[in-house]
């Protein structure tokens, strides 16, 4: 695991911020530190929801720029969190050891002794008492139709692998990521600056909540093996190698059809740009047509993990080209209401 100076490096931020470094926790400067231990890499694909939500709510005139940032930085905060509450979790456990695939694929605080476990949970702490006091501020806002959002969102949150109950370990963890980062997130997004959600949102929310599922079916698959020796009970174990790899390709060309599906139906041909992300679709359907390979042909960042870095890069690449397209769309629309 290479080392770097304790100097902070704005370049090393950047990289904690895009991917997962492998650097020695002990040698980097605190901002590092911290953006690696709460993987804050995974953070893009929340403002990727946020910005949907947004880009809606401008597209049906009722954007406000304070709320739609307080509910930006409210979801990136419980985000954070959650990252930091799944791995006390499962260091908790004894699943997150030095020689799990978590540990093997980017540094691990309490595996790697990043930091003392006090000093974790006090972080842990304070992240959340943040996203609660957001929370809490958008109530006052936006009326108490916010919790139901709030509450929802931070049940999965905190118990996708939390301490001392989890969803990931009976099957639940991937419906639960469909639920937040598609209606809760894209729809409470909205909810904070309409204070009312339309059904054409709810269902404009599932292409990028499909697509983000998509990236923790590929990394559950990752981890088969690690995982049915743990008793850890994710849905790929509970379908099986084959048809999990199956499954998750359903979920990417499900993404597809449901953003088609949304443009015609609300006329907002600005969503089609997704459809530039079809190149590299096609690439990681074709990964997931396979088995993981025993060893890489070249050298793969996060290795062990194998599928979910492809369908990580398509999300990204898919989540990219549906915000653009719906600023565009919404451009458009107000340039043509100007004549």
């Amino acid at each position: 695991m290479a080392t770097v100076g304790r100097t902070a490096l704005p370049k090393l931020w950047w990289q904690a911020i895009y991917t997962v470094p492998q650097v020695d926790l002990s040698r980097v400067d605190p901002v590092t530190r911290w953006l690696v231990l709460s993987r804050a890499a995974v953070v893009a694909m929340t403002v990727t929801s946020a910005a949907i939500g947004g880009l809606l709510a401008a597209r049906d005139g009722v954007f406000d720029g304070p709320r739609f940032v307080l509910a930006l930085v409210g979801l990136v905060l419980a985000h954070l969190g959650s990252n930091l509450v799944n791995d006390l979790g499962d260091y908790l456990r004894g699943i997150d050891a030095p020689d799990s695939p978590r540990a093997q694929y980017g540094p691990h605080g309490l595996a790697h002794g990043g930091a003392s476990l006090a000093r974790f949970a006090l972080a842990t702490a304070l992240v959340l008492a943040a996203a609660t006091a957001v929370g809490v501020w958008l109530v006052v806002l936006a009326g108490p139709w916010v919790l139901a959002f709030a509450l929802g969102g931070a049940f999965v949150l905190l118990f996708y692998s939390g301490f001392p109950w989890s969803l990931k370990y009976v099957g639940l963890g991937e419906p639960s990521v469909l639920l937040v980062w598609g209606p809760l997130m894209v729809g409470g997004t909205y909810y904070v600056m309409a204070e009312t959600v339309p059904a054409h949102v709810w269902v404009a929310s599932l292409p990028y909540g499909l697509a983000v599922t998509a990236v923790l079916m590929g990394k559950h698959i990752d981890k088969l093996e690690f995982d049915s020796a743990r008793g850890v009970w994710t849905m790929p174990r509970l379908l099986g190698e084959a048809r999990a790899r199956r499954f998750t390709q359903a979920l990417i060309v499900a993404g597809y059809l449901a953003a088609l599906a949304v443009a015609i139906w609300q006329v907002m041909p600005g969503l089609l740009l997704a459809a530039l992300a079809l190149p590299v679709a096609r690439r990681v359907l074709a990964v997931f047509q396979r088995p993981k390979p025993t060893q890489p042909r070249r050298p793969v960042p996060g290795w062990p993990l194998w599928f979910v870095n492809f369908a990580f890069y398509h999300t990204r690449q898919f989540g990219a080209y549906l915000v653009v397209g719906l600023a565009l769309q919404v451009a458009v629309e107000r340039l043509l209401d100007a004549f």
